[in-house]
């Protein structure tokens, strides 16, 4: 089986997971259709780059641009560990701007609150 093949295989879990998941985060009105859009077409974009990799590699190496070995099984872990720590990284940016916007949300109401607080009582404090 091909190292090419196998790297694909390994990763087209955590692609799919990361597309799920802006989806669902979408769906629970957490982030905008603009962020939607980004997010599904980073996780395309890296699914084609690994698509493509042995091609273009291909490609490289008739042409003598590039004097490089193919991809090494090392290489399949690397890349698998950087996509999957690509993947954790997503999830939590996606609860720090859930959270940042509870945060907001919080703060004013609370402000709100406070106006309506006659003064009176408030230089009693």
């Amino acid at each position: 089986m091909s190292r090419y093949l196998i790297l694909i295989i390994l990763n087209t879990p955590l692609i799919l997971a990361g597309i799920t998941n802006s989806f669902v985060t979408y769906k629970l009105h957490r982030t905008s259709r603009r962020r939607l859009i980004l997010r599904v077409s980073l996780w395309l974009f890296v699914f084609a780059a690994l698509v493509f990799a042995e091609p273009v590699y291909n490609f490289l190496f008739s042409r003598g641009l590039t004097q490089t070995e193919a991809l090494s099984l090392f290489d399949v872990i690397q890349i698998t560990g950087i996509i999957f720590l690509f993947y954790i990284v997503s999830r939590i940016h996606a609860r720090v701007d859930q959270l940042e916007r509870r945060t907001q949300d919080l703060h004013q109401e609370l402000s709100i609150r406070l106006a309506d607080i006659p003064t009176s009582t408030k230089h009693q404090g």
